[in-house]
């Protein structure tokens, strides 16, 4: 199993994400299904991150996508490795936008929790790098 967590800058305008969140959302969740890709997106910021899993092959053929979509500029993994077991096996993707302040439900973030409690063999620079990318106005000041 692999895991990748990226990181890229929003290039549409704030008034567009509640719409362009729920396409990715529905493309995600008729696409990843068949390709046994599961994961979470946030959105918050200008910025998105993603955590997604699979075999390493339909992962980076998702990278791809991702990467050639004009509403992502400056996708910068933040995690790529393998990983003992999938964490977000039931989560075939779901998305959050973290701008409205969105409550996750208890069952959602215990899901959070634990995988990175449980799964995530993650160094600190890689800690550090994802929140700094989450709560950056401009991931230039430490790229």
């Amino acid at each position: 199993m692999h895991l990748i967590i990226y990181t890229s800058r929003y290039t549409g305008e704030a008034s567009q994400i509640t719409d362009d969140l729920r396409t990715i959302t529905q493309t995600a969740k008729n696409n990843n299904p068949a390709l046994n890709i599961t994961g979470l997106l946030f959105y918050h910021n200008q910025q998105f991150m993603q955590i997604i899993e699979g075999e390493k092959p339909d992962l980076e053929g998702l990278m791809k996508v991702v990467t050639a979509d004009p509403r992502h500029k400056e996708v910068i993994r933040i995690v790529d490795q393998e990983v003992p077991e999938r964490g977000f096996s039931d989560w075939n993707m779901d998305s959050f936008n973290l701008a409205e302040q969105q409550q996750l439900t208890p069952d959602q973030l215990k899901a959070i929790k634990e995988l990175y409690s449980q799964n995530f063999a993650m160094q600190s620079n890689s800690v550090v790098d994802f929140y700094r990318s989450m709560l950056s106005d401009d991931k230039a000041d430490y790229c």
